[in-house]
């Protein structure tokens, strides 16, 4: 039998990576923590300015605090019911899908935000927003559980919060010194650049991966109830104030 011959078809599996690790050029974990930190950031930051803009918002929309707090709930509301289906729909059908599908999505509705001219039109996209965020944020774990070995899990998990806390904790700096020099639309403008960057760089080293581990039954029903137990619990957090 010949060397040629002899050799394995595919270059053995990394000892240590879960079974549904891709290979290939794709397979480097630390370019994989790179892309989903970049938009794990835009996510994060937007969170935070918001809270700044809100007040500017109110002022040139002319609209009273209790419309503003609406802001900030419609993205709350929508994110909590779809976060756990976000999860699940890249766990089937491919998380690197689901993780550039919602740092598109959440990229539009920054720029339709900041295009809208209308507090009902910023209510409505800050609800996209809040749709493509649970779509984003639970795939990211999923994309580095994927490429990393367990013994180094933790230290991307550790990076992963690290890069959530600086970015919040960045978001009302960022946030004052946009609305004070150029404007509240700025801080939903900004998603625009960290976006594209965000899906380049992703669609270059993301792996495509899902959970391959035997045959998975989608829970409709479960899904349904979930959504509307996170719903019903953030609604009711973020109302109790004023309804008592």
């Amino acid at each position: 039998m010949s060397v040629s011959s002899a050799a394995p078809e595919h270059p053995a599996r990394p000892a240590g990576l879960p079974p549904d690790a891709p290979r290939g050029r794709r397979s480097n974990p630390w370019l994989t923590l790179i892309a989903v930190a970049i938009g794990l950031f835009m996510v994060n930051l937007d969170a935070s300015v918001v809270a700044i803009a809100n007040p500017e918002i109110g002022r040139d929309l002319d609209v009273s605090t209790a419309g503003l707090q609406w802001v900030t709930n419609a993205y709350l509301i929508a994110m909590a019911a779809l976060l756990i289906l976000g999860g699940k729909l890249g766990d089937r059908f491919g998380r690197h899908t689901y993780y550039m599908i919602g740092t598109a999505g959440f990229t539009a509705a920054s720029v339709a935000i900041g295009l809208s001219g209308s507090i009902e039109g910023v209510i409505a996209f800050r609800a996209a927003q809040g749709l493509f965020a649970a779509l984003l944020i639970p795939n990211t774990l999923g994309l580095l559980r994927a490429v990393f070995p367990p013994g180094r899990f933790g230290t991307a998990v550790g990076v992963w919060a690290m890069v959530a806390s600086c970015s919040t904790a960045l978001g009302p700096i960022v946030g004052g010194l946009l609305v004070a020099h150029v404007g509240w639309e700025s801080v939903f403008y900004i998603n625009l650049p960290i976006g594209i960057v965000a899906l380049a760089f992703s669609a270059l080293v993301l792996p495509r991966s899902r959970d391959s581990t035997g045959h998975h039954r989608f829970d409709v029903p479960g899904v349904v109830l979930l959504a509307l137990g996170l719903v019903t619990l953030v609604f009711g957090v973020v109302k109790g104030e004023t309804w008592g």
